[in-house]
Protein backbone atom coordinates (compact mmCIF):
# COMPACT_ATOMS: atom_id res chain seq x y z
CA UNK A 1 0.00 0.00 0.00
CA UNK A 2 1.09 3.56 -0.48
CA UNK A 3 2.17 5.36 2.13
CA UNK A 4 -0.20 7.31 3.81
CA UNK A 5 -0.34 11.40 2.89
CA UNK A 6 1.67 13.56 5.50
CA UNK A 7 -1.25 15.92 6.88
CA UNK A 8 -0.80 19.20 7.88
CA UNK A 9 -2.71 21.04 10.04
CA UNK A 10 -2.45 25.22 10.07
CA UNK A 11 -5.03 28.01 12.45
CA UNK A 12 -5.11 31.56 11.71
CA UNK A 13 -4.45 34.40 13.84
CA UNK A 14 -7.03 37.17 13.87
CA UNK A 15 -5.15 40.36 12.90
CA UNK A 16 -8.39 43.13 12.77
CA UNK A 17 -9.86 41.83 16.10
CA UNK A 18 -11.58 38.43 17.62
CA UNK A 19 -14.83 37.33 19.24
CA UNK A 20 -17.71 35.27 18.48
CA UNK A 21 -20.24 37.51 17.46
CA UNK A 22 -19.32 39.03 13.21
CA UNK A 23 -20.77 41.59 11.79
CA UNK A 24 -20.49 43.47 14.90
CA UNK A 25 -19.45 47.25 15.04
CA UNK A 26 -16.54 46.53 16.52
CA UNK A 27 -14.64 43.47 17.72
CA UNK A 28 -15.43 41.74 20.84
CA UNK A 29 -11.87 41.70 21.44
CA UNK A 30 -8.92 43.95 19.99
CA UNK A 31 -6.00 41.48 18.38
CA UNK A 32 -3.68 43.03 21.41
CA UNK A 33 0.05 41.09 21.02
CA UNK A 34 -0.44 38.99 23.89
CA UNK A 35 -3.37 37.64 22.74
CA UNK A 36 -2.12 36.35 19.12
CA UNK A 37 0.75 34.90 21.40
CA UNK A 38 -1.99 33.19 23.95
CA UNK A 39 -3.48 31.99 20.34
CA UNK A 40 -0.23 30.35 19.39
CA UNK A 41 0.73 28.65 22.23
CA UNK A 42 -2.49 26.86 22.65
CA UNK A 43 -1.82 26.75 18.64
CA UNK A 44 1.31 24.71 19.90
CA UNK A 45 -0.10 22.74 22.20
CA UNK A 46 -2.70 21.39 20.16
CA UNK A 47 -0.53 20.30 17.28
CA UNK A 48 -0.89 22.97 14.80
CA UNK A 49 2.37 23.36 12.65
CA UNK A 50 1.63 27.02 11.84
CA UNK A 51 -0.78 30.43 12.45
CA UNK A 52 -1.30 32.72 9.06
CA UNK A 53 -0.28 36.19 10.08
CA UNK A 54 -3.15 37.95 7.23
CA UNK A 55 -1.94 41.22 5.75
CA UNK A 56 -4.20 43.82 4.36
CA UNK A 57 -4.68 47.53 4.22
CA UNK A 58 -8.44 47.82 4.83
CA UNK A 59 -9.77 45.81 8.14
CA UNK A 60 -6.20 44.82 9.73
CA UNK A 61 -5.28 46.16 12.30
CA UNK A 62 -1.89 45.20 12.78
CA UNK A 63 1.11 44.75 10.29
CA UNK A 64 1.98 41.16 9.82
CA UNK A 65 5.38 41.22 9.41
CA UNK A 66 6.23 43.14 12.40
CA UNK A 67 3.87 40.96 14.32
CA UNK A 68 5.16 37.49 13.18
CA UNK A 69 9.15 38.72 14.14
CA UNK A 70 7.44 39.77 17.89
CA UNK A 71 5.41 36.49 18.43
CA UNK A 72 8.19 34.12 17.44
CA UNK A 73 10.59 35.31 19.83
CA UNK A 74 7.89 34.55 22.62
CA UNK A 75 7.15 30.95 21.50
CA UNK A 76 8.69 27.82 20.83
CA UNK A 77 7.41 25.35 18.14
CA UNK A 78 4.55 26.68 15.95
CA UNK A 79 5.86 28.79 12.74
CA UNK A 80 4.42 31.85 11.11
CA UNK A 81 2.92 32.04 7.56
CA UNK A 82 2.97 35.57 7.12
CA UNK A 83 0.98 37.14 4.07
CA UNK A 84 3.17 38.77 2.22
CA UNK A 85 2.38 41.26 -1.21
CA UNK A 86 4.75 41.03 -4.03
CA UNK A 87 4.93 44.69 -5.38
CA UNK A 88 4.64 46.91 -2.09
CA UNK A 89 8.45 45.57 -0.76
CA UNK A 90 11.42 45.45 -2.91
CA UNK A 91 11.82 41.14 -3.51
CA UNK A 92 15.38 40.93 -2.27
CA UNK A 93 14.95 43.77 0.51
CA UNK A 94 11.64 40.68 1.68
CA UNK A 95 14.39 38.16 0.52
CA UNK A 96 17.25 39.08 3.21
CA UNK A 97 13.87 40.10 5.82
CA UNK A 98 12.82 36.35 5.19
CA UNK A 99 16.31 35.37 5.93
CA UNK A 100 16.90 37.18 9.03
CA UNK A 101 13.90 36.16 10.57
CA UNK A 102 14.17 32.75 9.54
CA UNK A 103 17.52 32.49 11.40
CA UNK A 104 15.78 34.90 14.73
CA UNK A 105 12.69 31.99 14.74
CA UNK A 106 15.00 28.72 13.91
CA UNK A 107 13.09 27.96 10.80
CA UNK A 108 9.47 28.46 11.88
CA UNK A 109 8.85 30.88 9.14
CA UNK A 110 6.26 30.59 5.46
CA UNK A 111 4.96 32.99 3.61
CA UNK A 112 1.49 33.20 2.43
CA UNK A 113 2.28 34.85 -1.03
CA UNK A 114 -1.01 37.31 -1.71
CA UNK A 115 -1.23 39.21 -5.16
CA UNK A 116 -4.24 41.10 -4.34
CA UNK A 117 -7.87 41.15 -5.70
CA UNK A 118 -9.41 44.52 -5.23
CA UNK A 119 -8.86 47.60 -6.99
CA UNK A 120 -9.73 50.03 -4.26
CA UNK A 121 -7.51 48.27 -1.61
CA UNK A 122 -4.48 47.88 -3.90
CA UNK A 123 -5.06 51.47 -4.66
CA UNK A 124 -4.65 52.34 -1.17
CA UNK A 125 -1.42 51.27 -1.30
CA UNK A 126 -0.55 53.02 -4.70
CA UNK A 127 -0.38 49.82 -7.05
CA UNK A 128 -2.81 50.55 -10.19
CA UNK A 129 -2.19 46.95 -11.94
CA UNK A 130 -4.47 45.15 -13.97
CA UNK A 131 -5.17 42.03 -12.73
CA UNK A 132 -2.52 39.80 -15.11
CA UNK A 133 0.06 42.70 -14.19
CA UNK A 134 -0.34 41.58 -10.93
CA UNK A 135 0.44 37.88 -11.33
CA UNK A 136 3.37 38.33 -13.49
CA UNK A 137 4.66 40.35 -11.11
CA UNK A 138 4.06 37.95 -8.62
CA UNK A 139 6.23 35.43 -10.75
CA UNK A 140 9.25 37.63 -10.49
CA UNK A 141 9.15 38.25 -7.02
CA UNK A 142 8.82 34.59 -6.18
CA UNK A 143 11.58 33.92 -9.00
CA UNK A 144 14.25 36.13 -7.11
CA UNK A 145 13.35 34.87 -4.22
CA UNK A 146 13.93 31.68 -4.21
CA UNK A 147 16.98 32.07 -6.63
CA UNK A 148 18.43 34.80 -3.62
CA UNK A 149 17.59 31.56 -0.97
CA UNK A 150 19.31 28.73 -3.32
CA UNK A 151 22.89 29.77 -3.04
CA UNK A 152 25.75 32.57 -2.71
CA UNK A 153 26.22 33.33 -6.18
CA UNK A 154 25.46 36.91 -7.56
CA UNK A 155 23.18 36.99 -10.64
CA UNK A 156 21.47 39.77 -13.06
CA UNK A 157 17.55 39.93 -13.35
CA UNK A 158 16.26 41.11 -16.72
CA UNK A 159 12.44 41.26 -16.31
CA UNK A 160 9.17 42.81 -16.76
CA UNK A 161 9.24 44.51 -12.70
CA UNK A 162 12.00 44.04 -11.78
CA UNK A 163 15.72 44.63 -13.27
CA UNK A 164 18.75 43.30 -10.64
CA UNK A 165 22.50 43.60 -11.18
CA UNK A 166 25.03 41.31 -9.28
CA UNK A 167 22.15 40.64 -6.71
CA UNK A 168 23.04 37.64 -4.24
CA UNK A 169 22.77 37.64 -0.52
CA UNK A 170 25.75 36.95 2.12
CA UNK A 171 24.02 34.64 4.25
CA UNK A 172 21.17 31.80 3.23
CA UNK A 173 17.97 30.52 5.19
CA UNK A 174 18.50 28.05 7.60
CA UNK A 175 15.87 26.27 5.09
CA UNK A 176 17.37 24.55 2.58
CA UNK A 177 15.89 26.56 -0.41
CA UNK A 178 14.16 29.39 1.64
CA UNK A 179 10.64 29.49 3.41
CA UNK A 180 7.74 27.32 1.90
CA UNK A 181 5.85 29.23 -0.93
CA UNK A 182 1.95 28.96 0.27
CA UNK A 183 0.14 30.42 -3.14
CA UNK A 184 -3.61 30.33 -4.30
CA UNK A 185 -5.49 32.15 -7.20
CA UNK A 186 -8.58 30.99 -9.34
CA UNK A 187 -7.94 32.79 -12.26
CA UNK A 188 -6.21 30.76 -15.16
CA UNK A 189 -2.84 33.39 -14.84
CA UNK A 190 -2.94 32.14 -10.96
CA UNK A 191 -3.18 28.91 -11.63
CA UNK A 192 -0.64 29.10 -14.18
CA UNK A 193 1.94 30.35 -11.69
CA UNK A 194 0.64 28.70 -9.14
CA UNK A 195 2.19 25.63 -10.92
CA UNK A 196 5.16 26.87 -12.08
CA UNK A 197 6.34 28.17 -8.52
CA UNK A 198 4.43 27.14 -5.42
CA UNK A 199 5.18 24.51 -2.76
CA UNK A 200 1.39 24.56 -1.58
CA UNK A 201 -1.33 25.56 -3.57
CA UNK A 202 -4.24 26.99 -1.79
CA UNK A 203 -7.69 27.11 -2.21
CA UNK A 204 -10.63 27.96 -0.56
CA UNK A 205 -13.17 25.75 0.91
CA UNK A 206 -15.66 24.75 -2.12
CA UNK A 207 -17.63 21.83 -2.74
CA UNK A 208 -16.11 18.87 -3.15
CA UNK A 209 -16.89 18.48 -6.96
CA UNK A 210 -15.44 21.86 -7.58
CA UNK A 211 -12.34 21.24 -5.13
CA UNK A 212 -12.11 17.96 -7.15
CA UNK A 213 -11.95 19.46 -10.50
CA UNK A 214 -9.27 22.30 -9.04
CA UNK A 215 -6.75 19.57 -8.08
CA UNK A 216 -7.11 17.75 -11.45
CA UNK A 217 -6.69 20.86 -13.50
CA UNK A 218 -4.25 21.81 -11.44
CA UNK A 219 -1.99 18.54 -11.50
CA UNK A 220 -1.87 18.56 -15.53
CA UNK A 221 -0.87 22.16 -15.09
CA UNK A 222 2.12 21.02 -12.81
CA UNK A 223 2.56 18.01 -14.46
CA UNK A 224 3.16 20.25 -17.51
CA UNK A 225 6.03 22.35 -15.56
CA UNK A 226 7.63 19.42 -14.43
CA UNK A 227 7.04 19.63 -10.88
CA UNK A 228 4.36 16.63 -9.87
CA UNK A 229 6.48 16.06 -6.78
CA UNK A 230 7.04 19.24 -5.33
CA UNK A 231 3.55 20.82 -5.19
CA UNK A 232 0.97 19.84 -2.52
CA UNK A 233 -2.47 21.13 -2.52
CA UNK A 234 -4.82 22.68 0.72
CA UNK A 235 -7.84 24.16 1.63
CA UNK A 236 -8.24 27.40 3.79
CA UNK A 237 -11.94 26.70 5.38
CA UNK A 238 -13.52 28.14 8.64
CA UNK A 239 -14.83 25.50 11.52
CA UNK A 240 -18.12 25.79 13.57
CA UNK A 241 -18.18 22.14 15.67
CA UNK A 242 -19.97 20.63 19.05
CA UNK A 243 -20.50 18.10 20.68
CA UNK A 244 -23.56 17.37 18.57
CA UNK A 245 -24.50 18.55 14.78
CA UNK A 246 -27.89 20.60 16.77
CA UNK A 247 -25.77 22.56 19.00
CA UNK A 248 -22.79 23.25 15.91
CA UNK A 249 -25.79 24.42 13.28
CA UNK A 250 -27.10 26.88 16.62
CA UNK A 251 -23.82 28.14 16.96
CA UNK A 252 -23.73 29.03 13.06
CA UNK A 253 -26.96 30.76 13.14
CA UNK A 254 -26.05 32.96 16.82
CA UNK A 255 -23.02 33.94 15.52
CA UNK A 256 -24.53 36.25 12.63
CA UNK A 257 -27.07 36.88 14.67
CA UNK A 258 -26.26 40.46 14.95
CA UNK A 259 -25.90 40.92 11.70
CA UNK A 260 -27.68 43.86 10.80
CA UNK A 261 -30.88 43.25 8.62
CA UNK A 262 -29.60 45.51 5.58
CA UNK A 263 -26.42 43.56 5.23
CA UNK A 264 -28.73 39.84 4.99
CA UNK A 265 -30.78 41.71 2.35
CA UNK A 266 -27.43 42.36 0.01
CA UNK A 267 -25.85 39.20 1.36
CA UNK A 268 -29.23 37.48 -0.87
CA UNK A 269 -28.68 39.59 -3.88
CA UNK A 270 -29.08 37.69 -7.19
CA UNK A 271 -26.05 40.50 -8.86
CA UNK A 272 -22.43 39.60 -8.35
CA UNK A 273 -20.93 42.99 -6.83
CA UNK A 274 -19.12 44.99 -9.49
CA UNK A 275 -16.42 46.08 -6.93
CA UNK A 276 -15.03 42.79 -6.70
CA UNK A 277 -15.03 41.54 -10.67
CA UNK A 278 -11.35 41.50 -10.59
CA UNK A 279 -10.96 38.08 -7.96
CA UNK A 280 -11.94 35.11 -9.55
CA UNK A 281 -11.86 33.21 -6.41
CA UNK A 282 -13.68 35.95 -4.66
CA UNK A 283 -16.59 35.15 -7.60
CA UNK A 284 -16.46 31.75 -7.10
CA UNK A 285 -17.58 32.24 -3.13
CA UNK A 286 -20.00 34.55 -4.35
CA UNK A 287 -22.12 32.46 -5.97
CA UNK A 288 -21.45 29.48 -3.73
CA UNK A 289 -23.12 31.94 -1.20
CA UNK A 290 -26.11 33.29 -3.92
CA UNK A 291 -27.10 29.12 -4.87
CA UNK A 292 -27.21 28.57 -0.71
CA UNK A 293 -30.09 27.47 1.30
CA UNK A 294 -32.15 29.89 3.22
CA UNK A 295 -29.92 29.41 6.07
CA UNK A 296 -26.86 29.50 4.08
CA UNK A 297 -25.96 26.19 3.21
CA UNK A 298 -24.30 25.24 0.30
CA UNK A 299 -24.21 21.81 1.08
CA UNK A 300 -25.40 19.60 4.87
CA UNK A 301 -22.22 20.71 6.63
CA UNK A 302 -20.73 23.28 3.92
CA UNK A 303 -21.99 26.78 5.33
CA UNK A 304 -22.00 30.54 3.78
CA UNK A 305 -22.79 32.36 6.92
CA UNK A 306 -19.45 33.89 7.28
CA UNK A 307 -18.74 35.28 3.81
CA UNK A 308 -21.91 37.36 4.74
CA UNK A 309 -19.26 39.93 6.35
CA UNK A 310 -15.92 38.75 5.61
CA UNK A 311 -14.60 38.50 2.10
CA UNK A 312 -11.86 35.63 0.99
CA UNK A 313 -12.34 32.30 3.12
CA UNK A 314 -15.51 32.73 3.74
CA UNK A 315 -17.21 29.09 3.79
CA UNK A 316 -17.53 27.04 7.06
CA UNK A 317 -17.68 23.11 7.83
CA UNK A 318 -20.61 23.10 10.20
CA UNK A 319 -21.37 19.66 12.46
CA UNK A 320 -20.05 17.37 15.00
CA UNK A 321 -16.78 16.62 15.83
CA UNK A 322 -17.48 13.39 14.17
CA UNK A 323 -19.20 15.42 10.98
CA UNK A 324 -15.80 17.25 10.84
CA UNK A 325 -13.65 15.11 10.97
CA UNK A 326 -15.45 13.12 8.56
CA UNK A 327 -15.78 15.97 5.84
CA UNK A 328 -11.96 17.14 6.13
CA UNK A 329 -10.73 12.94 5.67
CA UNK A 330 -12.88 14.16 1.97
CA UNK A 331 -10.57 16.14 1.47
CA UNK A 332 -7.88 14.57 2.04
CA UNK A 333 -9.00 11.67 -0.46
CA UNK A 334 -9.46 14.49 -2.83
CA UNK A 335 -5.54 15.01 -2.35
CA UNK A 336 -5.96 18.26 -0.03
CA UNK A 337 -2.89 17.40 3.05
CA UNK A 338 -2.61 21.31 4.25
CA UNK A 339 -5.54 22.85 6.17
CA UNK A 340 -5.49 26.39 6.91
CA UNK A 341 -8.31 26.54 9.69
CA UNK A 342 -9.63 28.66 12.16
CA UNK A 343 -12.95 29.87 13.85
CA UNK A 344 -14.86 32.43 16.27
CA UNK A 345 -13.26 33.19 18.34
CA UNK A 346 -10.26 31.94 17.55
CA UNK A 347 -8.68 31.18 21.24
CA UNK A 348 -10.97 29.37 22.36
CA UNK A 349 -11.79 27.18 19.16
CA UNK A 350 -7.80 26.57 18.86
CA UNK A 351 -8.57 24.49 21.68
CA UNK A 352 -12.04 23.06 20.47
CA UNK A 353 -10.75 21.50 17.14
CA UNK A 354 -7.29 20.61 18.63
CA UNK A 355 -8.52 18.47 20.78
CA UNK A 356 -11.95 17.01 19.38
CA UNK A 357 -11.35 16.99 15.72
CA UNK A 358 -8.30 16.58 14.87
CA UNK A 359 -7.56 13.57 17.07
CA UNK A 360 -10.61 12.08 14.79
CA UNK A 361 -9.09 13.06 11.61
CA UNK A 362 -5.42 11.73 12.29
CA UNK A 363 -6.14 8.28 14.53
CA UNK A 364 -9.81 7.17 14.00
CA UNK A 365 -9.67 7.94 10.47
CA UNK A 366 -6.43 7.23 8.66
CA UNK A 367 -4.46 6.35 11.66
CA UNK A 368 -2.01 8.61 11.26
CA UNK A 369 0.67 10.05 13.58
Amino acid sequence: MPPKPQLEFNWCAPVSGDGFYLGLPTWERSPEFEYIVQIFRTAEKFGFKQLLIGMGFTHHTLEAWTLATAVLTQTNYASAMVAVRPGFISAPVLAKMAVTLDHISRGRLSLNIVTGGRPTEQAMYGDYLDHDGRYRRTREFMQICRQLWLNNIAFDFDGEFYQLQGSKLETLPLQPGGPTFYFGGASDMAQQVGAELSDVYLMWAETFEQIEARIHKMRLLVKACGREKLVRYGVRVNIITRSTEIEAREAAREMISKVNPDILTKARATEYPNTKRESVGQGRQWELRANSTDEWYIEPHLWAGISIVRSGAGMTIVGSYKQVAEYVVKYINLGITVFILSGYPHLEECENVGRNVLPLVREKYLKFI
